[in-house]
């Protein structure tokens, strides 16, 4: 992919940004692009375009995609435009802007769309629609680094992400609801830093920052399949002494009777809004049934407690199993998280429980 560190331009001409579809959740009275992989597409003829900004918050980094050609990522997005290469061969083009970090680096507030050409209308979205709520797994945390590594804006990666693949696997649209550390009942272990806002909370948000409840679930954008990945955060409970280095149990094991009750609570919520929607929820590939203890069993333990959740909700609800991650030979992204190849294991994993359910 080229790969740009920083794109500053000045709008080119006035424009209409009516062709332009948003993508992801995105509401059209802010315009901005705050979860994974939200952005927007539309179709120009011409040699040039690019899409001004009324502002940027934090560091964003995005991949622009023209006529399915190589992605273009930015890996900070300032000033006041984002541009496309100002030389392509004069005709029509499509291009396809999407956000690789996730809402707690950063927000993009889209202005309009601009071209020395003519803006045109050929960007359909797709018939079918994935949802895919999360956490850092989802939102593709550390995908483009090698452990060791610290994860950045940079190396967060939406449009490579195992719920990404599988849309395209299954020529569907997707968005991503998801925000690092976030779990179903509980967040990940952090003693002194506890955060009660739970991803079913979040869930509920138009932008990322924006109040619960602030979502209006318009019908238009209703998803056809609805997969959820939460549980990392809800199973940890082993933290390191930063002065010592040394590790210890901050809070208790999860109980898996109360992470099966949440689930089976969530699902409802969202059956609520999407009754016809196929809902496909699966295990961890960060939990192991060797860590923290065998005992613990986390990756089975988990795998039960969804299995006895689907067994409650009944039809429409499925069971994905993602194994443990293979670690071997540093195949791991940041903080342990999984690499590339994990993410495309993921999504041949998902794809085809997918298409067992839907023709």
């Amino acid at each position: 992919m080229v790969h740009l560190p920083t794109f500053i331009l000045i709008p080119l001409a006035l424009g209409c940004a009516q062709a332009a579809l948003y993508l992801g959740r995105v509401n059209p009275a802010t315009q901005e692009l705050t979860w994974s992989g939200t952005g927007l597409v539309f179709s120009f003829t011409g040699t040039s375009a690019n899409v001004s900004l009324s502002s940027v918050s934090g560091t964003n980094s995005i991949e622009m995609v023209i006529d399915d050609g190589t992605p273009i990522v930015i890996d900070n997005v300032v000033g006041n435009s984002i541009a496309t290469p100002s030389n392509l061969t004069e005709g029509t083009h499509i291009v396809s802007i999407r956000k690789k970090s996730e809402a707690l680096f950063g927000s993009i507030f889209v202005s309009d769309v601009l071209t020395s050409g003519t803006l045109g209308n050929n960007t359909a979205p797709p018939s079918r629609r994935i949802q895919i709520i999360g956490d850092s797994i989802s939102v593709g945390y550390g995908l483009d680094g090698e452990y060791p590594c610290t994860n950045t804006a940079v190396l967060e990666d939406a449009p490579r992400t195992y719920g990404a693949l599988t849309a395209r696997n299954l020529s569907a649209d997707w968005d991503i609801v998801a925000w690092s550390g976030k779990g179903l009942v509980r967040n990940i272990v952090d003693p002194g830093y506890e955060d009660a806002v739970l991803m079913p909370q979040i869930w509920t948000r138009y932008g990322a920052q924006d109040s619960n409840g602030s979502y209006t679930f318009p019908a238009a954008d209703t998803p056809d399949v609805v997969v959820i990945n939460l549980g990392t955060n809800d199973f940890s409970y082993i933290a390191t002494n930063s002065t010592t280095g040394a590790t210890y149990a901050a809070r208790d094991p999860i109980n898996h009777a109360v992470y099966t009750a949440g689930m089976v609570d969530f699902v409802q919520t969202i059956q609520g809004h999407y009754p016809d929607a196929e809902i496909f929820i699966s295990s961890s590939p960060l939990l192991s049934d060797t860590y923290p203890t065998a005992e613990d069993a986390q990756h089975t333990t988990q795998s039960n407690a969804i299995i006895e959740a689907i067994a409650e909700l009944g039809n429409n609800t499925h069971f994905v199993d993602f194994p443990t991650q293979d670690s071997s030979n540093n195949n791991i992204g940041c903080d342990y998280h999984p690499s590339v190849s994990t993410h495309e294991s993921m999504a041949v994993i998902l794809t085809a429980a997918i298409q067992d359910v839907i023709s």
